[in-house]
């Protein structure tokens, strides 16, 4: 297993449970493409998108700590949440499933996409069991299953929340917080420390997880974070709840930890490019998915897509300071999905979605 630079610097963190799931430290590069409007300084990219080589992306910082946990609880299946193209629900029944685990999903509806065809005919393969509620508020729906699973295996599921971003799954940022310090101290000057990170906020867990690292390591990073759901799900008073938890969860395994308030946070949210909603496709954000794509970078139109759209927005308007060291946090996994499954293993509701989305946007990405 790598080293933790958290545990590094907090020995007592180390007695968090993990999994083993993550492939660490991810590397940093330099951004490689013309770069529109005034020149900002330097760009560079966060590859969270190769966190694993199975399943990528942000979502294995987090699920490292909560699956780890899970298995420490002696846990048979987990339950968790998502829309229906949720990179998060597949990356925790990826791993789930790699480790022994029955995964269950409550998912919610979202606007048809180019990129949940293939996330759901990839839930199909894996043989994930579906749950399937009407809005974004799966609580009445977690609760029927969570009774039908004890009812069937004897006892509940270890219950993981939507995005995994809950104290636990929030450490998994803090880390990366101190992995880009510790990054940045062994390059000799080849790197520098970020002036602004740049992420998509989806349940905040890991934008609050970065702010709250960041802040620990004595970084001056600042961290946008481009809301990218409801506000009902993203919004400043789940942020400041989170921060609290997470700050108080490190301080319980290493009273070293420092007492961080929320106003000791860098940490914006940001809600200018989440309209016309979740998971609408725009013209910002193709052509923010389109330009990185010109430096190899493989984003979507959901998240990443959005948080570059910001970041190109910003340069744009004159809102990065010249000069400026910009990190964009890719937390889009570069895995290939899992082989899809038959189309006829799905719910009835869910392969008529497929077929609208493959009809707007041809077949699933």
């Amino acid at each position: 297993m790598p080293s933790i630079p958290l545990v590094t610097r907090y020995p007592g963190t180390g007695s968090l449970p993990l999994a083993g799931i993550a492939t660490l430290p991810t590397p940093i590069d330099p951004f490689r493409a013309e770069w529109p409007g005034e020149p900002i300084g330097r760009v560079f990219v966060k590859r969270d998108d190769v966190t694993s080589p199975v399943y990528g992306g942000n979502k294995v910082r987090k699920l490292d700590l909560l699956l780890g946990d899970a298995l420490a609880k002696g846990a048979s299946s987990v339950l968790t949440f998502g829309a229906y193209g949720s990179n998060h629900a597949l990356a925790t029944a990826v791993h789930a499933r790699a480790l022994g685990l029955t995964p269950h999903v409550v998912l919610s509806p979202q606007e048809p996409g180019p990129y949940a065809p293939a996330t759901l005919l990839a839930h199909a393969g894996l043989g994930t069991v579906l749950h399937l509620t009407s809005g974004w508020d799966g609580r009445r729906e977690a609760v029927r299953a969570m009774r039908a699973i004890a009812e069937a295996d004897g006892a509940e599921p270890y219950v993981i929340p939507m995005g995994g971003s809950n104290a636990l799954g929030a450490v998994g940022y803090v880390n990366a917080a101190f992995e880009v310090a510790e990054q940045v101290r062994v390059s000799a000057g080849e790197l520098v420390p970020p002036d602004v990170v740049y992420v998509a906020g989806g349940t905040l867990g890991t934008a609050i997880g970065l702010a709250v690292g960041f802040a620990a390591a004595g970084a001056a990073t600042r961290v946008e974070a481009i809301r990218v759901t409801p506000t009902e799900l993203a919004n400043m008073e789940v942020a400041h709840d989170l921060a609290e938890k997470t700050i108080a969860l490190l301080r319980s395994r290493d009273e070293r930890f420092p007492d961080l308030g929320f106003p000791d946070l860098a940490f914006t949210l940001r809600d200018d490019h989440f309209e016309p909603g979740y998971g609408v496709v725009t013209p910002e954000t193709e052509e923010a998915v389109a330009l990185a794509a010109q430096a190899g970078l493989r984003l979507e139109t959901t998240y990443t897509g959005k948080a570059f759209s910001a970041m190109l927005e910003d340069a744009r308007r004159g809102r990065l300071r010249r000069g400026e060291v910009v990190l964009f946090w890719d937390t889009y996994s570069s895995a290939p999905k899992p082989a899809p499954g038959p189309i006829e293993a799905l719910p009835p509701v869910l392969q008529a979605y497929i077929a609208e989305c493959e009809h707007l946007f041809g077949e699933g990405r």
